[in-house]
């Protein structure tokens, strides 16, 4: 048991250090696209090349992975993303970035599939519900903390670049030394989206809106704080607010989707983002506290509608179907996030930073009007399965979810 867990400690430690590359270098390069003096309409393309690549990598990757080797894979895609970081910091060119973009996407996607795969093998079936806990809070933590470094050097300068390309390289480094075989890559099976449709319409249509709403989140929000005035330092408080948010009332607004209706709660948690979104289009520029805390709330309830819209899925999912419907799901909010930064980036460029909330609450709004109505076409489920905090990543996430063991 202690080596099996020491296993798990080096690949989560290599994704935790690989999350917070991950985060930084995000919110980094919108930033540094601002400097470049990309127009908003652009910074939105650039952003969309990471989900572009990520969605592309969950259907290639595992061909290198069966191809070479969890561990041969994992440091090849890690040098790569490394090198592609630098890449950005000599050449400034939209198009060039673009491209970049859908690469590193596709890079961390393998790398993350890898890591995934690898802890679902060997996680024990007893505390696969721990080990899963403990994945997604040090994921948030990761994407969180990370923030905290954009103040660290001058945005002018490759500083930036370069520690995120380190820490990229840096996360190599626990699983290469681990001394415990790699298991056999499985690829995840998925829900056709019209079957997954049948059974449970909300679930899809969250999971869409999830991936609408954050990923554009994330591309343009560094950007919307820079058009108020804040500093670069300023803007990592802000987005780690944000992440942090999202880590505090996952469970909390999940345990209560436990106890009543589910689709209630996630009419409430839309309702909620459509509310703060329009409070903070209009009065979030007053004052960086006031900022920061409807910020941290925001990301609160932002950042939980993919786990309560794959709960909900699940509560209508037989126990063969999990892991087939958590992948469809990820599918579903990987194709919203494709189209979430341009539309916002286009809204953003027409009237201006609150075009950044106007959209979010927009989608907000119409999501939530989808869950009363159908509140109104079939009652709950008899039984529901226990809520299960998990942030969009892989397929390979699928089959370390607690809900897809044996019953």
């Amino acid at each position: 048991m202690n080596a099996t867990l020491l296993s798990l400690a080096t690949v989560m430690a290599g994704i935790f250090i690989l999350q917070g590359a991950n985060g930084l270098f995000a919110s980094f390069l919108t930033v540094r696209m601002s400097h470049e003096g990309f127009s908003t309409t652009v910074v939105g393309l650039v952003a969309t090349g990471y989900p572009v690549g990520f969605m592309i990598s969950c259907f290639l990757a595992p061909r290198l992975i069966r191809a070479v080797g969890h561990i041969r894979a994992f440091a090849a895609l890690a040098a790569v993303l490394s090198c592609l970081t630098l890449v950005f910091a000599a050449y400034a060119d939209p198009k060039v970035w673009f491209g970049l973009r859908v690469a590193t996407g596709f890079a961390a996607a393998g790398l993350f599939m890898i890591g995934e795969s690898w802890l679902s093998d060997k996680t024990p079936g007893h505390i696969r519900g721990k080990v899963f806990a403990v994945y997604t809070i040090s994921n948030m933590t990761a994407v969180g903390s990370s923030q905290w470094l954009l103040g660290a050097a001058d945005i002018e300068t490759p500083a930036l670049f370069m520690v995120a390309a380190g820490l990229f390289t840096a996360s190599l480094i626990p699983v290469a030394l681990s001394t415990h075989s790699a298991p056999a890559h499985r690829q995840a099976s998925t829900l056709p989206v019209m079957q997954l449709w049948r059974l449970s319409p909300l679930g899809i249509v969250g999971a869409i809106a999830s991936g609408l709403v954050n990923t554009a989140f994330a591309g343009l929000a560094p950007l919307y704080g820079l058009k108020i005035g804040m500093t670069a330092a300023e803007v990592g408080y802000f987005m780690s607010a944000v992440f942090f948010g999202a880590l505090f009332l996952q469970w909390p607004l999940g345990r209560l989707s436990d106890r009543i209706d589910r689709r209630k709660v996630i009419a409430g948690v839309l309702l909620a983002i459509a509310v703060l979104a329009t409070v903070i289009a209009f009065f979030g520029h007053l004052s960086r506290p006031l900022l920061l805390g409807l910020g941290m709330i925001y990301g609160g309830f932002a950042y939980t509608v993919y786990s309560l819209s794959l709960s909900h899925a699940n509560d209508f999912a037989s126990q063969e179907q999990r892991v087939a419907v958590s992948a469809g799901m990820l599918l579903c909010w990987a194709s919203g996030s494709i189209a979430g930064p341009t539309l916002a980036g286009l809204l953003f460029e027409a009237i201006g930073p609150k075009g950044l909330f106007a959209y979010t609450g927009g989608i907000a709004a119409v999501v939530f009007l989808f869950a009363l109505w159908r509140m109104t076409q079939r009652p709950p489920p008899d039984q529901r399965g226990a809520f299960v905090g998990k942030t969009p990543t892989t397929p390979a996430a699928a089959e370390m979810d607690p809900r897809t063991g044996d019953p």
